[in-house]
């Protein structure tokens, strides 16, 4: 497996490499986006007298830099498989894909290319995440570290299923195009603490579909803004949350019918 990813990271730089230009289109696409998260976040700051539910503006900046880094790092290794499988479902070359001597996702990712281009903003979010930690909590230990790393995987887990959520529908209605919109409309909540919403629907997005670990939670643990149990319980409804989705991905791959062969 890994060396097939090996060769499909490969293939997609040679790709993109042949159109630099895409390179630098994408940074500063991407740059001006994150740019703007950035503003948006200091007039709002600003304008709320320095601080939002306990949140200071660099607390703000760090949870921002969080969530960004894990948006690009979905966007390079994730939303190529994700996105493009409807197109698949109709097209019928997810016949291809489901050929290939691997389990149906990691066939689809295999299948899929890594979206290069992203690169660069990738590692300009690792620069600011460590920039901004650094301001706002410059003597982190090594356990919190390690718990940050643990959630924030946990939330890379959260932002591919409610992918799988979103685009899975297409094995049951051709041509459904709404998918991608509702996956950026509710991946939008995770650029937010949790604590600014009512407290039953941040109960929602902490325990029943567990969005705020996409970034807030995270984020949470290393400024010491959210009590240990909750989460601990929040990562238990990550589990769940992402094992619901590869079943239902499996569902769906179950009742996939091949435009040639009646697979």
């Amino acid at each position: 497996m890994l060396r097939i990813y090996r060769c499909t990271l490969t293939n997609a730089t040679s790709v993109m490499l042949t159109y630099r230009a895409n390179l630098f289109y994408f940074l500063v696409f991407e740059s001006v986006f994150l740019l703007s998260h950035f503003l948006g976040v200091g007039l709002g700051t600003k304008l709320a007298g320095g601080s939002i539910n306990g949140w200071n503006e660099t607390q703000l900046f760090a949870l921002t830099a969080i969530n960004g880094l894990a948006h690009q790092f979905f966007i390079c290794f994730f939303i190529s498989p994700i996105f493009n499988m409807p197109e698949y479902i109709w097209n019928g070359r997810l016949d291809y894909v489901l050929q290939k001597p691997l389990p149906p996702f990691f066939s689809l990712i295999a299948t899929s290319e890594v979206i290069v281009s992203n690169i660069p903003n990738l590692i300009v979010n690792v620069g600011l995440v460590i920039f901004f930690l650094n301001k706002a909590a410059p003597s982190l230990g090594a356990a919190t570290v390690l718990g940050f790393i643990l959630l924030f995987i946990a939330g890379i887990a959260v932002r591919l299923s409610l992918g799988l959520f979103c685009m899975v529908p297409a094995f049951f209605s051709e041509r459904l195009l709404e998918g991608e919109t509702g996956f950026w409309s509710l991946s939008s909540i995770a650029r937010y603490p949790m604590n600014i919403y009512p407290k039953m629907i941040e109960r929602i997005l902490l325990y029943v579909v567990p969005l705020g670990m996409m970034a807030a939670v995270p984020s949470s643990l290393l400024f010491e803004k959210m009590p240990t149990n909750v989460a601990v319980g929040t990562f238990i409804a990550s589990v769940v949350f992402t094992y619901l989705a590869f079943r239902f991905f499996h569902f769906g791959v179950r009742h996939y019918k091949s435009v040639n062969s009646g697979l």
